[in-house]
């Protein structure tokens, strides 16, 4: 194991000189990792859990959303993008690359996995931030867990027509704050998306319902609250979300998708009575106008529907509506876009794992509704950001230290100096004896944690020395690196703090410099 972990090391960070005399596209016809360090200057590191329990989904497929031809590779120049334990380390073709700072180059995939809602998402490449550190949460269809209810009912058919009246109800539980439900009638026919009648014995429902105020919910939502470009009356129009509510509804016939009804179905949302309006200033209420939004996945796109009114019976508030059509759909408060950049210094000499944690902060209430995970590169980072409203509030946590940053006005730049670690920096340097190769800046992800802990810390191999303020001398850890699909894991024990990891000079005539 020790032989494969160099191996993977070596094949990440290291040159032939020979391979300048080919083009990046040619590389890319013939591409075998490490021969040009080019290929690890954008690199994306990708993480798909379960919503619930942080867990690896089974079976899950990574697919790109289009055909980006070599633009973006696998981390050994291939167009599979096949995963290992939920991960998998992308690379950006140089012929790519952003040209210059305000260049973003943006690639859509499309994850999904058995008994789990199939999610897009967008990874960018800009020089600002060469590496991605994009954790993807998939939310399980058949799973109650807190703040959010999942229902899977069936109706009999009279061949292409739903038998008779039928309701499906949702939500309100000890660990659920709202509810609704659906009613369809009898006699509706169901269509699929190229408007041909299905018939069948059954038809099959599946509902997802969440909790608006739910911090999951940020993590899940597609697109995220901020920046969405929408199409709202024909036109296309950039907005920001704060969520009122989020239903996903699905119906299928044998194998066939449901898209549409002859018959409009009625839908009922309840609104939670604590959540903050921020188009009002207050808590929501009777009378308070919000606007109905659907979203497609194939086209990554919130469509505008209607503008809805909250109505109130009791205690309870809600909004209905009638749509002819089944997809997710959300209640929101639109907002205006504004953006701008934290700058965010980190002092010390090596990259530090951060999460950043953005919040509207209201009279009444404070909602998470942006969470950012990234490693830190020594001096200033640069993380673009998207406000929601006049205030929010910044929470930064890294190195076990919050740092909190209140009354950001919408659109400001703050800032951020990280706080020095009290802990002492331990650097790993990996010496290679091979003669002719070049050592350059190539930079590839890598996880480490200490034997018996179970928590991964991000890292970055750089320059062939991996830094961080998180490993503590005199003790052993686990360093795990992913590779062309597969998982390497090797233990070390780290005896000092500056560390000299020694590859055996065999190992290079094995690689064939």
């Amino acid at each position: 194991m020790k032989k494969i972990f160099l191996l993977m090391m070596l094949i990440a960070v290291t040159i032939i000189p020979t391979a300048c005399e080919k083009t990046p596209n040619e590389i890319a016809d013939d591409f075998k990792l490490g021969l040009d360090v080019n290929f690890l200057e954008y690199t994306a590191q990708i993480e798909i859990k379960d919503l619930e329990d942080g867990t690896y989904p089974n079976n899950i497929t990574l697919v790109p959303a289009a055909d980006y031809g070599t633009s973006i590779l696998n981390s050994a120049g291939k167009k599979n993008y096949n995963l290992s334990e939920g991960s998998i380390t992308l690379i950006l073709n140089p012929a790519d690359r952003p040209q210059s700072p305000n260049e973003i180059k943006s690639f859509d995939f499309i994850a999904s996995a058995p008994g789990y809602q199939t999610t897009k998402l967008k990874i960018n490449f800009e020089e600002n931030n060469k590496t991605v550190q994009m954790p993807v949460y998939l939310l399980h269809k058949n799973r109650e867990t807190p703040g959010i209810s999942t229902i899977n009912d069936n109706a009999e058919l009279s061949g292409s027509q739903l038998r008779e009246n039928k309701s499906i109800n949702f939500g309100k539980k000890p660990s659920k704050q709202t509810d609704g439900f659906i009613n369809l009638k009898e006699g509706t026919n169901f269509l699929n998306g190229n408007g041909e009648l299905l018939s069948g014995s059954h038809i099959n429902m599946e509902v997802i319902d969440m909790d608006a105020n739910n911090v999951k919910l940020s993590k899940i939502f597609p697109g995220g609250f901020t920046n969405q470009s929408v199409l709202k009356n024909g036109f296309k129009e950039e907005k920001s979300f704060l969520p009122m509510s989020y239903t996903s509804i699905n119906m299928y016939i044998g194998p066939q998708e449901v898209k549409d009804f002859s018959e409009s179905i009625t839908v009922n949302i309840e609104i939670d009575k604590n959540l903050y309006n921020p188009n009002t200033g207050h808590q929501v209420k009777i009378g308070d106008q919000l606007s109905l939004y659907s979203y497609e996945l194939e086209k990554d796109t919130w469509a505008f529907e209607k503008e809805v009114t909250i109505s109130g019976s009791g205690d309870e508030l809600f909004v209905n509506f009638d749509t002819d059509h089944l997809t997710d759909y959300s209640i929101v408060a639109e907002l205006p876009v504004c953006s701008d950049i934290f700058e965010i210094n980190n002092p010390t000499e090596a990259n530090i794992q951060a999460k950043i944690e953005l919040e509207i902060t209201g009279s009444t209430a404070t909602r998470t509704y942006k969470i950012i995970e990234q490693n830190l590169v020594p001096g200033i980072n640069k993380i673009p950001y998207n406000g929601i409203g006049d205030i929010i509030s910044l929470k930064l946590y890294a190195s076990g230290e919050v740092l909190t940053v209140n009354d950001i006005s919408c659109g400001e730049s703050p800032a951020i100096t990280l706080p020095e670690p009290d802990s002492e920096l331990v650097t790993i340097t990996i010496n290679i004896p091979c003669e002719d190769v070049e050592l350059n800046v190539a930079s590839y992800p890598i996880k480490y944690r200490k034997q018996g802990e179970t928590e991964w810390i991000n890292g970055v191999i750089k320059d062939l020395r991996l830094k961080s303020y998180e490993m503590e001398a005199g003790n052993t850890y686990e360093f795990q690196i992913q590779f062309d699909g597969e998982t390497y894991t090797y233990e070390e024990y780290i005896s000092s703090k500056n560390y000299q990891f020694d590859v055996d000079s065999k190992l290079c005539n094995e690689i064939n410099f």
